[in-house]
C-alpha cells in the first residue's frame, strides 16, 4: 500500500508543477506580445515627432496615454521580461496534506497500533496457547501471536523463535512467509536439524524444481549428521517423487521402512506411496512426466499467487482435458507429473487416449480458461506410452 501511496503522490506533484509551468508560459507569453505592442507604439509616436507630426508637447502627452493604456498588463515598460521559476511551496504544502490523507485512509496507524498491542500482549498470548489442550486455536488468535512475534523478532532474532514463526505460518497458509522464516534461522543455525526438516518441507511444498534442488540439499545435510534420521530418509524419498525419479524414491522408501518400528503410525501411508513409486518405476501405471520452464522474458512477469495448470487432451477427441494437475507457483522450473488418477471424469483417461495433446497455462485466476496477462505454452502432440517426459516453455502472453 504505501508504495502505491508513494507513486500516486509522485504522479500528482509532477501533475502540479507541469500545470504551474503551463501558466507561468502562458503568462510570459501574454506580456511579451503586451511590451512588443507597447514599444512598437512609442517608436511610431518618436517618428511622428521627428517628422513634425506632433509637438514635444503633443509626443509628452501620448506617451502618458500610451503607458496609461498599457499599465494593467505592463506595470514597468522599462522592466525585462525573463522566465522566472515557479514556486514549489504550494505544491509541497498539496503533497504533504495528500500523504497525511493517504495515511489516514489507508489506515497504517491502525495496523501500527494492532501491532503495537500484538507486541505487548506476546508472552501472556504465548502462555495460554501454550495451556490449550483443546487443539482448537483461533486463526485469529494465531495470527495475533505470530504478529507480536515478527515483531519480536526485529527487535531480538532468534534462530528457536523464527523457526517457530515459520511453522505458524504455514499453519496460516502462508507459505512464503513461512520459507522466508526457516530461512532466517538457517542463516543464524546453519545446522539445525528440526529448522532444516521443516525448511526442507516448506521447499518440497514450493514444488518448483529449484526449490526441490535445495531441498534435496539440505536432507543431505541432515542425514551427515544423523544417517538413520527416518524423516529425513522419508523426504528424500518425497523429493524423487515430485521429480519422476520413481527408482530413486522406491530406495529411499524402503530403507527408511527398514527403520521403522512395528506399530509406528506412519508405515500405512509409506507402504502406499512406495507401491505407487513401485508402480510408476516398471510402467504398470501410466505416467506422463512433463517440465514446464517460462521464458526470460515472461520470468520477471510472473504474478504472485499465479496457478499452474499442466493438462492433457485427446487430439482426436473434444477440447475437453482429459487429465489436469493444478498446482500454485512462484518460480520455473516446475516438474509434474500426470496419471489416471488425475483424469477429469471417471469415464477417460490417460490410458484411453492413442495419442496426448500436452500444455500448460499459468493464469492469476486460477480457473484454466485464458484471461489478459495470463501465459501458455505450445501444446505438443507426443504418442502415448508409459515412462514419457515432456518439455514445455511457457512464451506466450494474453494480450
Amino acid at each position: 500500500m504505501w508504495y502505491v501511496a508513494l507513486c500516486v503522490l509522485a504522479l500528482l506533484a509532477v501533475a502540479i508543477l507541469l500545470l504551474a509551468k503551463r501558466q507561468q508560459l502562458s503568462t510570459l507569453s501574454t506580456l511579451q506580445a503586451n511590451k512588443s505592442v507597447y514599444e512598437s507604439r512609442l517608436l511610431e509616436l518618436e517618428e511622428d515627432r521627428k517628422q513634425d507630426l506632433l509637438t514635444d508637447k503633443d509626443l509628452a502627452n501620448a506617451q502618458r496615454e500610451l503607458k496609461k493604456a498599457f499599465v494593467t498588463d505592463v506595470h514597468d515598460p522599462d522592466e525585462q521580461v525573463s522566465m522566472k521559476p515557479a514556486s514549489i511551496s504550494w505544491v509541497i504544502a498539496v503533497v504533504v496534506i495528500s500523504a497525511l490523507g493517504l495515511y489516514l485512509w489507508a489506515g497504517s496507524w491502525q495496523q501500527q497500533r494492532l501491532a503495537d498491542h500484538a507486541l505487548a500482549q506476546l508472552e501472556e498470548r504465548s502462555q495460554r496457547l501454550l495451556n490449550d489442550s483443546s487443539g482448537q486455536i483461533e486463526p485469529e488468535e494465531m495470527m495475533l501471536f505470530a504478529l507480536g512475534l515478527r515483531q519480536r523478532l526485529g527487535e531480538k532474532p532468534n534462530a528457536s523463535a523464527w523457526s517457530l514463526y515459520g511453522r505458524i505460518m504455514l499453519q496460516l497458509g502462508q507459505l512464503d512467509e513461512g520459507i522466508e522464516a526457516f530461512e532466517q534461522s538457517q542463516r543464524l543455525e546453519p545446522k539445525n536439524i528440526s529448522n532444516l526438516m521443516y525448511y526442507s518441507q516448506s521447499l518440497i511444498m514450493s514444488g518448483s524444481d529449484n526449490d526441490l534442488a535445495r531441498a534435496a540439499g539440505f536432507v543431505r545435510t541432515i542425514l551427515e549428521e544423523d544417517r538413520g534420521n527416518v524423516d529425513a530418509l522419508a523426504l528424500l524419498g518425497v523429493i524423487a517423487y515430485e521429480r519422476g525419479d520413481y527408482e530413486r524414491a522406491v530406495q529411499a522408501w524402503e530403507l527408511t521402512l527398514q527403520l521403522l518400528n512395528d506399530g509406528d503410525p506412519r508405515l500405512l501411508a509409506l507402504e502406499k506411496s512406495l507401491a505407487d513409486a513401485k508402480a510408476r518405476a516398471d510402467g504398470s501405471v501410466l505416467a506422463l512426466t512433463v517440465n514446464v520452464n517460462i521464458s526470460e522474458q515472461l520470468r520477471n512477469e510472473i504474478p504472485f499467487g499465479a496457478t499452474l495448470f499442466v493438462f492433457v487432451r485427446d487430439p482426436d477427441g473434444g477440447r475437453a482435458p482429459i487429465a489436469v494437475v493444478r498446482q500454485v507457483v512462484a518460480d520455473f522450473p516446475v516438474t509434474v507429473t500426470l496419471t489416471d488418477a488425475d483424469a477429469l471424469m471417471t469415464a477417460t483417461g490417460l490410458s484411453d487416449a492413442s495419442n496426448w495433446l500436452v500444455g500448460a497455462r499459468l493464469t492469476r485466476s486460477g480457473t484454466i480458461e485464458m484471461e489478459i496477462g495470463d501465459m501458455e505454452a505450445r501444446p505438443v502432440v507426443v504418442e502415448a506410452g508409459p515412462g514419457l517426459n515432456v518439455e514445455l516453455r511457457l512464451t506466450e502472453m494474453r494480450q
